[in-house]
């Protein structure tokens, strides 16, 4: 039974309603729920507000009937058994509320102390300006420097930064987690010292909801919806986040890369570092610290940035502060690569075990998975990995003690035989390949090492961290004599770095990584040797995963609930055929909604011809014919005449879109560009990053301009930087014409291998490779047709060139607030009709 109100902040529309109410019930049946929204629709309220609604009521309910917890005596019967379990759940339920009553109590403190700071900042901050007002009037009669600064008495100051110089971490991230699990009390006099940690263990078997998302901009963006809703004042949230993003220790984060600042982090840790210890970390049993971070963390809705000013303010690690935290909280913020890694998840002590998972912009999910546990190398990073670690036992070979030799030597005979399967001395074998794991292992004469037990040494000996700071050390001891050199002898030639010392790349590390991946089930993943071509010249050989189902299986089976949320979510047969092929259709929920604009608000045209009647179909064979080129031109000039204002115009590939932007150049002495551009000026997507926000600024200047008849086409690609995560509302998108259907390389043998093991494996569909084919096509479709509607006024056209649109396999594939309202036009005077009077009726 759904709820009366879910505290939405506004009035909420019919499809928020209906989004919620499903949710509430996917949550309550302990189903996979698969929920569409378009962008615009408040989806992320929706979630938020669905889930902490439901979270709210179990807790009104009570907890669950308990598991057998008291194992019964001989000859004992049954209700005497059952009596003492009653007792036991009874006393740990009175425990769980004395603890979560103490929690709240220490939280309101917090939070009744920073509410009077800043009521005392607000009141400095108006005294201030009525100083500088008075000031004014009195014509600056008094000079700046007899201001005083801002005063922080004594007090305040030592409780912002009370640290024990002292404080060590005698051990890895492990043993540092495992200490909060420590029974132990603390023994510093400090407010909070009489609390111990077992009230963590209790709180910890609470309801959480875990919620991700791809980058840190979109959490922090959900966060700060949750704090405008009326749970904010409630929920216990907190964010998780890397090292990189959360380190408050200056001459750690200014190494920049996320590798590096981990391994200095952990080298801090160590007992006996000279750097060390990190004067952030509490000492081992300083339970206080953390909770006071803890309870502070979670006395506000909080982002990132938030934790590091409070780490800031207490002289408290924000990166393990948050990791503590998250055994308090209820609602976990995290990035899609601690929630979806299972070995990150361990590190960072996740349970999953009974609670939910919420899963936003997840229709790249299936990709994400498989990128995140898919591991490539080159030639060059192997060579540099064999050459460090072989100087690395040259100088430690006589110190290093037990099986570290056996085991290095080993390793190294593993690299060696990765080199010479990618510099094969027979031209006629360097060709592409890709095996099976095990039939990889067996030609390269490695199937009689124990992959287990190299994995197993690796993470025990910190190898690959060891390896990296003596590398560094020598790197530096290098430089440092040819410095020492050069003031001897300026004009001698500087010494070239040695080659093994030159690169800061962890290497080691990405072949642990390569060496984990071969653990994996045989059926599961392929080994892909590449030894290049004109666009991509290196060497390669990458283990590729095939089977994300398997990986995200965990994830599934500890989860109470799990819930995959995204604008555009079609084709849903995907998610059910390679994600879930394992789970009962009847324990998945698919909820779509529509968009909040009305349905003249939108108008979507299929179009089989161009201009002078020559069919629109951009196969791989015909998409080098000019004619077709010259078609679409035209086409697109004409649309010009009649969409105002910004048209975004889809390719299916950058190659693609240069073949036909230079014909349009050159053809009858660029006769379709000059056309185009009398009533559009043309921007097209650049392949470099760094240039994208350049393109849209200016993109976006000229249709802000004043000469209001001179519109702009902004020309772009599928799957590129354009097509995902950019909104091109209002006048920015006023149409979206899409060129073809963008299917990939079908002779590519990655492709090639992932269509197979989808045919062989998929029990659901007989054509499951070309599902797979076709679908993959359609998500990139999909989410570049959905950059148009970003809101309830807005309004927009979009054209689909190609006549394969219109047939019904490929129709049902739209989004459905799409695919509803498609039309199907086969003459190109049609189009151009129903255009104009769509535009015409929004201009009266």
């Amino acid at each position: 039974m759904e709820p009366e109100s879910f505290g939405f902040p506004f009035e909420p529309y019919s499809i928020q309603k209906d989004f919620m109410t499903e949710l509430y019930k996917v949550l309550s049946d302990g189903k996979i729920g698969i929920f569409e929204s378009p962008t615009g629709t408040g989806k992320s309220l929706s979630l938020i507000c669905g889930s902490l609604k439901w979270l709210k009521d179990c807790d009104g309910k009570g907890p669950e009937a308990p598991e057998s917890t008291v194992q019964p005596k001989a000859n004992q019967p049954d209700w005497i058994t059952a009596l003492q379990n009653q007792s036991t759940s009874s006393k740990k339920q009175l425990e769980l509320e004395k603890r979560k009553a103490e929690l709240k109590k220490r939280i309101d403190r917090v939070r009744e102390k920073e509410n009077q700071e800043m009521f005392e900042l607000a009141t400095k901050d108006r005294r201030k300006k009525r100083l500088k007002r008075d000031a004014r009037e009195k014509t600056e009669k008094y000079d700046d420097e007899f201001l005083l600064d801002d005063y922080e008495s004594d007090d305040e100051k030592k409780a912002s930064n009370r640290t024990d110089p002292k404080s060590n971490l005698s051990k890895e991230v492990q043993d540092l987690l495992a200490k909060f699990e420590s029974k132990k009390k603390p023994s510093i006099g400090y407010e909070y010292d009489e609390d111990g940690d077992d009230d963590d263990a209790l709180l910890e078997e609470q309801v959480k909801i875990y919620y991700a998302s791809r980058t840190h901009s979109q959490l922090s963006q959900f966060v700060h919806e949750v704090s405008k809703t009326i749970y904010a004042k409630d929920i216990y949230e907190v964010s998780l986040a890397s090292r990189k993003n959360l380190c408050i220790n200056s001459d750690v984060n200014k190494l920049g890369h996320v590798n590096k600042i981990n391994e200095a982090c952990l080298d801090l840790q160590k007992k006996g570092s000279k750097k060390g210890p990190c004067k952030y970390l509490p000492a081992g049993d300083n339970t206080a610290k953390w909770n006071e971070f803890r309870d502070h963390a979670l006395a506000q809705v909080r982002d990132i940035e938030d934790l590091v000013t409070v780490g800031e303010k207490l002289s408290t690690c924000p990166y393990y502060g948050s990791r503590s935290t998250v055994k308090s909280a209820r609602l976990v913020v995290l990035p899609y690569q601690h929630l979806l890694h299972a070995s990150t998840r361990e590190s960072l002590g996740i349970s999953l075990k009974n609670n939910i998972v919420i899963i936003d912009e997840a229709h790249n999910l299936m990709e994400t998975m498989t990128s995140i546990y898919t591991v490539s190398l080159s030639l060059h990073q192997i060579q540099l990995a064999w050459n460090q670690l072989n100087l690395y036992i040259q100088k430690y070979r006589s110190r290093l003690l037990g099986k570290n030799v056996v085991y290095i030597k080993q390793i190294l005979n593993i690299i060696k035989i990765l080199i010479r399967h990618l510099t094969p001395k027979d031209e006629a074998q360097r060709k592409d390949s890709v095996m099976r794991v095990n039939d990889f292992l067996h030609t390269a004469s490695i199937d009689h090492i124990n992959m287990f037990k190299i994995q197993n040494y690796l993470q025990v000996s910190s190898l690959a961290r060891k390896l990296n700071g003596f590398i560094d050390k020598a790197r530096e001891k290098e430089e440092e004599d040819r410095q020492k050199e050069l003031l001897k002898n300026p004009k001698a030639t500087p010494a070239k770095p040695s080659p093994s010392l030159a690169s800061s790349t962890l290497t080691l590390t990405q072949i642990e990584s390569f060496l984990m991946a071969l653990t994996n089930p045989d059926k599961d993943g392929r080994i892909v040797t590449s030894f290049g071509n004109a666009e991509n010249p290196g060497v390669t050989i990458k283990y590729m995963l095939l089977n994300p189902a398997d990986a995200f299986q965990p994830i599934v089976d500890e989860a109470r609930s799990v819930i995959l949320a995204g604008g555009t979510m079609e084709p849903i047969s995907d998610f059910l055929n390679h994600l879930f092929p394992s789970v009962p259709e009847s324990k998945i929920a698919h909820f779509s909604c529509g968009h909040i604009i009305p349905p003249t608000n939108l108008a979507t045209i299929t179009l089989d011809a161009g201009p002078s009647g020559q069919p629109l179909i951009f196969n791989y064979e015909s998409r080098q014919d000019m004619k077709l080129m010259d078609e679409v031109g035209n086409a697109i000039a004409n649309l010009c005449n009649v969409i105002p204002d910004g048209i975004v115009c889809f390719f299916p590939s950058f190659t693609y879109l240069d073949q036909v932007y230079k014909r349009w150049e050159t053809a009858n002495d660029g006769t379709i560009l000059q056309r185009i551009e009398k009533k559009k000026k043309v921007f097209k997507e650049p392949r470099e990053s760094n240039q994208v926000e350049t393109t849209l600024r200016d993109y976006a200047m000229q249709i802000d301009s004043s000469d209001k008849s001179m519109g702009a086409l902004l020309l772009c690609v599928v799957n590129g930087k354009m097509s995902e995560g950019i909104n091109f509302s209002d006048s920015l998108g006023r149409g979206v014409i899409m060129i073809g259907l963008p299917f990939a390389n079908r002779g590519s043998v990655e492709l090639m291998e992932k269509m197979k093991y989808a045919q062989q494996y998929s029990a659901r569909n007989a054509n499951a490779g070309t599902e797979y084919y076709e679908n993959l096509c359609m998500r990139g479709v999909n989410q570049s047709i959905g950059r148009a509607i970003r809101h309830r006024g807005d309004y927009a056209t979009i054209i689909l060139l190609d006549k394969r649109y219109a047939t019904p396999r490929i129709g049902k594939k739209l989004p459905k607030w799409i695919g509803d309202h498609v039309e199907h036009v086969d003459k190109f005077g049609l189009i151009m009709g129903k255009t104009s009077k769509f535009f015409r009726e929004k201009k009266a």
